[in-house]
């Protein structure tokens, strides 16, 4: 049963994330069976729910399970948070805003491209990002461009330190060299997984 469980984790792990009917049909079990070895690595720390997916018939919606973030298992959601609040707490607000602005050309400065054309730079700041583990991804819209990011690297902090959010939209304006919006937090898309979503004005 516990080789049974690491199979189930590996599969997770190398996928990003999955349903109990995808798991069911790759390994070729019941989904009963499923269910119970997840619930064990769930109450185990090991898989997280991130999200969820319709199903093509009657019934609740199918949740989506992923591991837990390797920073999990090195203390650093912690390390973050103490930091922040260090910070955050014994600043003004106006020092804040540069603070943050400065964490953000600081996080940016490897990834910083010279590209004039706006489309090249945008190409390399989804490059940029998806090495910070943003898991992320463009779409050309009616009126700006948008950039999504499937996955929220503070995750497990973020609700105490929304801050991070500006430190998102600051990243992306030093990467683009243009002004961005924060217009989505941690929405449903159509796969039914959180993602945030950020609007870019052409300079």
């Amino acid at each position: 049963m516990p080789n049974s469980r690491q199979k189930i984790l590996n599969y997770i792990f190398e996928h990003k994330s999955s349903t109990v009917e995808e798991i069911s049909r790759v390994f070729r079990v019941t989904p009963a069976n499923i269910r119970h070895h997840l619930s064990i690595l769930t109450q185990q720390g090991s898989v997280i729910v991130i999200g969820q997916k319709a199903t093509t018939g009657k019934g609740r919606p199918a949740q989506i399970f992923s591991t837990r973030q390797q920073s999990d298992l090195n203390n650093l959601d912690n390390l973050t948070d103490a930091l922040l609040c260090t910070l955050m707490c014994n600043t003004e607000l106006n020092d804040r805003n540069q603070l943050i602005e400065s964490i953000a050309i600081h996080m940016g400065a490897e990834f910083k491209s010279d590209f004039l054309n706006p489309t090249r730079r945008l190409y390399s700041t989804i490059h940029a990002l998806n090495r910070m583990n943003y898991q992320a991804h463009w779409e050309a819209h009616i009126k700006n461009p948008r950039i999504m990011l499937g996955h929220c690297p503070y995750r497990a902090i973020i609700d105490d330190h929304p801050e991070l959010c500006q430190l998102d939209a600051s990243l992306l304006e030093n990467l683009l060299d243009t002004p961005v919006r924060h217009v989505e937090k941690l929405a449903m898309n159509e796969d039914g997984l959180p993602e945030c979503v950020f609007l870019i004005y052409r300079s």
